[in-house]
Formats: structure tokens, sequence, C-alpha cells
């Protein structure tokens, strides 16, 4: 070798993600956000039997008269209008996804901690074990 020439070292194969990790995360994406569509389905009419949810979440959604002057437009009002409780449907839905992913993502992350690779490989500098003091004036 020459005196200016680099030296490279060879660099050893990264190892990667486990595919299972990745079949869960896919698969989450599907299920959760189904789970939380059965449940709204399921839990909706007990929730709006309590008589707590505020009556404009209730009900047939209203459109302007604008709106069934076009054809497209028409058929998708109509098709809309069918649909009873649709503001209270959606916003029970996404917080019934909010929720989901959350439980779903401690869960994921918890046992992600417990199997998954150290936190400190062999080339990471061991934790300091200097504390530093509080500093007063």
């Amino acid at each position: 070798m020459g005196k200016y020439s680099k030296y490279q070292r060879k660099s050893a194969e990264k190892k990667g993600m486990n595919p299972i990790w990745r079949g869960i995360g896919c698969l989450l994406i599907v299920i959760v956000p189904l789970v939380s569509y059965i449940l709204m389905v399921l839990l909706g009419p007990l929730v709006i039997a309590t008589g707590k949810i505020p009556y404009q979440l209730l009900g047939h959604v209203n459109f302007p008269a604008w709106v069934w002057r076009y054809r497209i437009l028409n058929g998708i009002a109509l098709f809309i209008l069918n649909l009873n409780n649709l503001w209270f449907n959606i916003l029970a839905f996404f917080v019934i996804l909010l929720v989901l992913t959350a439980v779903t993502s401690l869960v994921y992350s918890l046992i992600y901690s417990l199997v998954g690779p150290a936190r400190y490989s062999e080339t990471d500098a061991p934790p300091s074990k200097y504390k530093a003091k509080k500093y007063t004036r």
C-alpha cells in the first residue's frame, strides 16, 4: 500500500429487522382501523342511547341548495343522506382509532424492547458513572 492510498475497512453486513416485525406492522395498519369500525358500529347505539351526545352530531347531514343542481353532487349527496348519525360515527371512529393506536403502539414497543436487539452494542461507549452536582450560587 502506498503512503497516500486510502485504507478501507471491510464492513460487516448489518443485521436487518426481522421480517416478522414488518408483518406485524402491516397487519396493524389493516386490523386497527377494522376493529375501530366494528367497535364504532357496536358501541355507537349504546352511546347515543345515553342521551349525552349533542344533537348537532345526530341525524342526517344538511346540504345547501346549490348541491342539488349538479348531477354528480346530487348522487353523492343522496348517498350521504342515507347515512344516519354520520358526524357522530366519524368522530367516534377516529376517537376509537386514536385510543387503539396508542394502546397497540405501547404494547408493540414493550414487546420490541423485550425481544429486540440490545440497547448498546460493543462499539458504544459505556454509560457515564459521573453525575453532575446541582449548581448553587
